[in-house]
């Protein structure tokens, strides 16, 4: 899978994922999660790209994604804290469920050769 088609398929499934979160759960409105899912993807999306490939050699795949992802997770919570808004804690857990969705998508389709 390219660059560019993973960002496109982080921001088509984060930003619905925060939608839904921040409407089901009335932690703020829907549109302003999407918007904020969309923004901070954009933001942090080549920069862990680059991390993970730079990574990779020394820690491995897994390690290298579990890493990166962890800190994709705490950079994207601040955009879902100043544009939705949303508490820390809140902030952290959409961002941890939005990104899980994300990397788990990604991972399946090369799991099953189709990325």
């Amino acid at each position: 899978m390219s660059e560019v088609d993973a960002l496109l398929l982080s921001c088509a499934i984060e930003a619905p994922v925060a939608a839904i979160l921040a409407w089901a759960l009335r932690w703020g409105h829907a549109g302003r999660a999407a918007l904020a899912a969309t923004l901070a993807t954009l933001m942090t999306h080549g920069i862990a790209w680059r991390a993970i490939l730079w990574l990779l050699e020394g820690l491995g795949y897994p390690l290298a994604v579990l890493l990166v992802e962890t800190g994709v997770v705490a950079a994207e919570a601040i955009a879902y804290r100043l544009i939705v808004p949303l508490d820390l804690r809140r902030a952290l857990a959409v961002s941890l469920i939005a990104n899980a969705a994300s990397t788990g998508a990604g991972l399946a389709l090369y799991a099953f050769g189709l990325a």
